[in-house]
C-alpha cells in the first residue's frame, strides 16, 4: 500500500513536466524506488524520502498522512530553534516568526487529525481518473544559505516554494529565512521573513518567497526552508539550507620593493617584486597578475628586470593582481593595483672617453 502512495507522489514528480499514467503495476513502482536510490534518495521514514543536495541542503519527499506527520515534526524542530533565538535575542520580527510557525503547525495538525490529506488508494484512483487526459502538475522549492560577499560581511538566506497544476488540483506553498551575526560593534543582529505572514497560500498556481541578509564578522548562521503540501495528490515536499559562515569581505593591496619609484643610473638594472597584501575572504588565496590587458601569469609573486640605457627618460609601470579566495560555493574575488615610476639618468656624457657605469660591456664600441 505505501509503495502505491510513493508512486503517486513520483508519478506527479518533484517540480517535473507529468501526464497521468494510470494502470501502472507494482513492478514499475519498484523501479522508480531503485531509480530514487540511485539518484541518492533514502527512506528515512515510514512515507518520507530524503536526499543530500550538499553545501547543507537537503530536500524531503513524503506522501500520505505519513508524509504530513513527518513535515510537522520538521516544522516542529525548527520552532524550538526559534524560540531558543528569541529567548536569547529578543525582536519583533522573531516573536513574529515563532507565531506564524505555531499557527501552521497547529493548522496541519489539524488538517492530519480531520484526515483532509488524501488517502493511498484515493491517491492512486485521482489519476486513473484523468486517464487519456493531459495533466501537468509542477512542484519544487529553491533554497540558499550563504556567507555575503562583495563589499559586506554577514550572512543571508533566500527561499521560494512553488505549487502548479491545470488539472483541478490546489497546492499550499511557505517560505521562510532566518539569519543573524554579531558585528564589529559586538552586538549580535537577526532577521527573520516569512511568507505568508499569516493565513493560506493555496491555489492552482501559487508562490512563496522569502528573503534575508544580516551583517556582522561572527557568530553567523542563516537558514531557509521552504514547502509545499497538495492534500489533493497526497505529496509534501520541502526543501531546506543552512550556513554558518561569515567570511570577512577580501582586502588587497599591492606593494613592491621599490615603493612607488626607482632611479636607475647609466646602464644599470634593478629587478622590481611585486608582493600581494590579503585579508578576510577563505584561504587558500590564488593570483592572476596583468599589465592592462596582457597577462603575466600567477604566482603569489610577480618581478621585472628594468634596465637603462644612460639616457635621461621616465618611465610607468602598473601591473593589477586579481586575487580568488575559496570561498565555497561562490568564491569571492578582488583587485588591486600598484604603479612604479622608474627615473632613467644619463651620466656619462662621453661613452668613448670615460670608464665610469657599472655595465662597461654595454658601452658603445670606441675607435
Amino acid at each position: 500500500m505505501r509503495g502505491k502512495a510513493l508512486l503517486t507522489a513520483l508519478v506527479f514528480g518533484c517540480a517535473t513536466l507529468c501526464v497521468s499514467q494510470p494502470g501502472l503495476a507494482a513492478s514499475g513502482t519498484e523501479d522508480l524506488v531503485e531509480q530514487m536510490q540511485r539518484e541518492g534518495w533514502t527512506l528515512v521514514s515510514p512515507g518520507v524520502l530524503q536526499r543530500d543536495l550538499g553545501n547543507r541542503q537537503v530536500e524531503t519527499l513524503g506522501f500520505g498522512a505519513d508524509g504530513l506527520r513527518f513535515k510537522i515534526e520538521e516544522m516542529q524542530t525548527h520552532l524550538a530553534l526559534l524560540k531558543d533565538e528569541l529567548r536569547l535575542n529578543p525582536s519583533p520580527d522573531l516573536r513574529k516568526a515563532v507565531r506564524i510557525y505555531r499557527a501552521e503547525i497547529a493548522r496541519l495538525t489539524q488538517e492530519l487529525a480531520t484526515a483532509k490529506i488524501i488517502s493511498e488508494e484515493d491517491g492512486l484512483a485521482s489519476m486513473t481518473e484523468n486517464a487519456g487526459i493531459d495533466c501537468t502538475i509542477k512542484y519544487g522549492a529553491h533554497v540558499n544559505a550563504f556567507a555575503l560577499s562583495g563589499g559586506s560581511a554577514g550572512v543571508g538566506a533566500t527561499t521560494d516554494s512553488y505549487f502548479n497544476s491545470n488539472c483541478g488540483q490546489v497546492g499550499e506553498v511557505y517560505a521562510h529565512a532566518y539569519g543573524k551575526a554579531r558585528g564589529t560593534d559586538n552586538v549580535l543582529r537577526t532577521a527573520t521573513h516569512t511568507d505568508p505572514l499569516s493565513g493560506i497560500r493555496s491555489g492552482g498556481n501559487v508562490t512563496a518567497n522569502a528573503s534575508i541578509t544580516v551583517n556582522g564578522v561572527s557568530e553567523c548562521y542563516s537558514y531557509s526552508y521552504a514547502t509545499m503540501t497538495s492534500y489533493d495528490i497526497g505529496v509534501s515536499y520541502s526543501q531546506s539550507a543552512t550556513n554558518y559562515a561569515c567570511p570577512n569581505p577580501l582586502t588587497l593591496s599591492v606593494s613592491s620593493n621599490y615603493g612607488s619609484s626607482i632611479h636607475i643610473y647609466e646602464y644599470d638594472c634593478a629587478t622590481v617584486t611585486w608582493t600581494p597584501s590579503a585579508s578576510g575572504g577563505t584561504a587558500p588565496y590564488s593570483y592572476a597578475w596583468y599589465n592592462g590587458a596582457t597577462s603575466l601569469g600567477t604566482g603569489a609573486t610577480k618581478s621585472r628586470t628594468f634596465c637603462g640605457s644612460n639616457t635621461n627618460t621616465t618611465q610607468t609601470y602598473t601591473i593589477t593582481a586579481n586575487l580568488t579566495d575559496s570561498t565555497t560555493p561562490t568564491p569571492q574575488t578582488k583587485s588591486a593595483s600598484h604603479t612604479t615610476t622608474i627615473y632613467y639618468h644619463r651620466i656619462i656624457s662621453d661613452p668613448c672617453a670615460s670608464t665610469a657605469g657599472s655595465k662597461l660591456y654595454e658601452q658603445p664600441i670606441c675607435p
